[in-house]
Order: C-alpha cells, then sequence, then structure tokens
C-alpha cells in the first residue's frame, strides 16, 4: 500500500513538473522581445527574417517604414515599430513588383503581423504618425531599437543630424545606414542659419586684412560671437529656453548650437565649456577648410570654444556683420541672418562608430552600430497609404 501511495505520489510530482515547464515555455514564448519596438506577439508563430528595415522621416515628425522580408514556406510573424499612434495603412506586398499579398493577418492591434506562406521575398509597409517627440519647436528625437540593418532618411531641410550625442553632417543625401540599430537621433526642420564675418589683419608676412566668415546653426536664441584670437577662443550667449518652456513648446534639456568655422581662423582640436563648466563637444569635418563645432546648452549661458590657431591673426580695425541669430522670423522659409545655401560636393562616404551597451537581449556587453552615409541621390520611398 505504501509502495502505491509513494508511486503515486511520484506520478502526481511528474505532472505537476511537466505542468510548471510549459507554463515557463509559455512564459517564455510570450514574454516581451528585444527585437523590436512594440508588444510581444503571443500568437505561436516563427519570427520572420528581416534583412533590412527602410525608415523615412517626415517634417512633421511622422515616419514611413518598410520591412524586408525573407520568403518562407510557412506563417511567420513580422514585428513592427511603435510610437505615436501606432501602424497605420498597413500592407503586405510582394518585392518584386508590388502586387499584394492575400491572406495576410494584423496582431495585436497593430504591434505585429502575421505573413502567409510566399515563395519569395515580401515587403510590409505602413506609416507611423507623430512617431517622434518634439521637445523644441521644430526639433524632434526618436529613441529607436531594431536589430535589423536599418536605413533612415531625413527631409531635405535637414543638414545635420544627432545620432548618440555624435554630430552626422550630410553632403548629399540625407541618409545613413545603421546597423544593428539602437541609438537616439535629433534634428532641426528648417534650422536658423545666421553668418558673422570677421575682418582681422594679417600676422608678419601675411599681407594685408583678411575676412572670415563663422556659420552658426541652431533653433535656440544665439547672440553676437567675440573671438579672442590671443586665448583661441569664440565665445557667445545663447538663450530662448525659459521662453519657450513657458509657452509649453520646450524641455527638451538642451538646443544644439554649431558653428562653422573655419580651420585656418581657429582649428581643431576644440573645448567647450558653458557658464564656466566643461561640456561635450561633436565636431565634424564641413569641408572647404571648414569645421562644425556642435555643444547641447541645457539653458540659457555662455559659451566658450577653445582651439588652435593656425596662424596669428590679430583683429583689424572693423568687424563686419554680426548680430543674434536663431528664433528669427521667417518669410519663405529661409533664416532672417541669410546664409546662402552653401554648394556641396557627394565628398567621400563617413562611417561613424557609436559605442553602445546592451543591444543585444539580455546582453551586458558593449556592441558597435556602424552609421555610414550614403552617398550620391538615394532611392526615396514615399508615405505608406
Amino acid at each position: 500500500m505504501m509502495r502505491r501511495r509513494r508511486a503515486g505520489g511520484r506520478r502526481a510530482a511528474a505532472v505537476a513538473a511537466l505542468a510548471a515547464a510549459a507554463a515557463v515555455a509559455v512564459l517564455l514564448f510570450a514574454a516581451p522581445s528585444a527585437y523590436g519596438q512594440g508588444a510581444s506577439i503571443k500568437a505561436p508563430l516563427p519570427e520572420a527574417s528581416v534583412p533590412s528595415l527602410a525608415v523615412t522621416l517626415f517634417e512633421d515628425g511622422g515616419a514611413s517604414v518598410v520591412h524586408e522580408v525573407g520568403g518562407g514556406g510557412h506563417d511567420r510573424a513580422v514585428r513592427l515599430l511603435g510610437g505615436g499612434d501606432g501602424p497605420v495603412g498597413i500592407e503586405v506586398v510582394y518585392a518584386d513588383g508590388g502586387a499584394a499579398v492575400a491572406g495576410f493577418e494584423v496582431l495585436e492591434d497593430g504591434a505585429a503581423v502575421a505573413v502567409p506562406p510566399t515563395g519569395e521575398d515580401v515587403l510590409v509597409r505602413y506609416a507611423l504618425e507623430g512617431a517622434l517627440e518634439e521637445p523644441w519647436p521644430r526639433t524632434y528625437s526618436w529613441s529607436f531599437l531594431y536589430r535589423a540593418t536599418t536605413s533612415f532618411t531625413l527631409p531635405d531641410s535637414v543638414d545635420i543630424a544627432f545620432v548618440n550625442g555624435r554630430a552626422v553632417y550630410f553632403t548629399g543625401a540625407k541618409a545613413f545606414n545603421c546597423h544593428g540599430c539602437q541609438m537616439d537621433i535629433e534634428f532641426t526642420v528648417d534650422e536658423s542659419k545666421g553668418v558673422q564675418r570677421f575682418e582681422l589683419g594679417g600676422g608678419q608676412g601675411q599681407g594685408g586684412p583678411r575676412a572670415f566668415d563663422i556659420e552658426v546653426w541652431t533653433s535656440a536664441q544665439v547672440g553676437a560671437l567675440a573671438l579672442d584670437p590671443a586665448s583661441k577662443t569664440i565665445a557667445y550667449e545663447v538663450g530662448g529656453f525659459a521662453s519657450a518652456a513657458a509657452g509649453g513648446s520646450g524641455g527638451g534639456g538642451g538646443r544644439w548650437v554649431t558653428l562653422l568655422i573655419p580651420s585656418e581662423l581657429l582649428g581643431p582640436p576644440y573645448q567647450a565649456s558653458i557658464d564656466g563648466e566643461r561640456a561635450a563637444v561633436t565636431t565634424f569635418d564641413a569641408g572647404d577648410g571648414r569645421f562644425g563645432v556642435s555643444v547641447r546648452p541645457a539653458g540659457d549661458g555662455e559659451v566658450r570654444i577653445t582651439g588652435d590657431t593656425a596662424a596669428s591673426w590679430r583683429p583689424a580695425e572693423q568687424e563686419l556683420g554680426g548680430g543674434a541669430v536663431g528664433e528669427q522670423e521667417r518669410g519663405d522659409g529661409e533664416a532672417a541672418a541669410a546664409v546662402g545655401e552653401q554648394e556641396r560636393g557627394d565628398g567621400e562616404a563617413v562611417v561613424l562608430y557609436v559605442a553602445l551597451a546592451g543591444l543585444a537581449a539580455g546582453g551586458a556587453g558593449a556592441a558597435a552600430v556602424l552609421l555610414s552615409r550614403k552617398r550620391g541621390a538615394a532611392a526615396r520611398r514615399g508615405r505608406a497609404p
């Protein structure tokens, strides 16, 4: 009798263990995945192979998204990006020809799409309205996560974007690639652009006076630049934070200010300070002997840029130009402090490595995200219907 009870107890324990294992398996399958932004897929479908993702960003903070999905002989799930009002206008078409794929199903209120068996690659297309945050007027930001190789195309009015605090300067197509992609991106649409000219007398053996133009790109308010060749410093006052926040459109924590500085006037390496405290600075080669120097003040204050001068210039008797830049009234969309659009060539492709932590699900190590600017005219996709 005791042996039977023991055997029965062992069977009950085994059944309980199997039930617990099955419950764990279900929980593991239903747990949120780090594959992309959005809820988990609870349908019993395998994840689809997504070799690439194309994201087009618009001036109103919306986005158009296209997933390239590999062919397969069974149903598979494609996790969609989230944000804003969620995916709208979802459609699935064949990659070769664009014919619609019948029988796809939208899962979990747009968190994913179930794609039926197809012998060839398909595209999953949709729009994200209001996907990007607007911390300041005309400035948009997005914390992005998707493990597939992703191409980004930005609005034509954007000349510079900031990815994980690093400047990406566009000389041709407004596009770049992100390989295995976790990043914070920020850019400003129709950014104010001004110019201040300094006329300086030459040093010994340098001839007569020369004029140097410094461009200022920002959505903040920037006062006149003050150049001190002796200390190799350019200083300016930045403001407009309190007024923007009071109007309900601010509070984003920082606004980028970029100076395009002739290297002959003030060359690299550059350092920055805000109200006497050392500040992070990101730089880039702007071509034509100029360097871009970008700083992100979090509030009103004085910014000082220190570099190295290639020549010993002394101030001439007259300084030309100057005045405040940013937050200026526009007529036809151009900045009031008129700066002619610079003619730029395509130049060489630029590759930027950004160190990231914890990219893989559950991973604790650092990963590298590769950003590469596209050259030439990129094929652009319109909004998803």
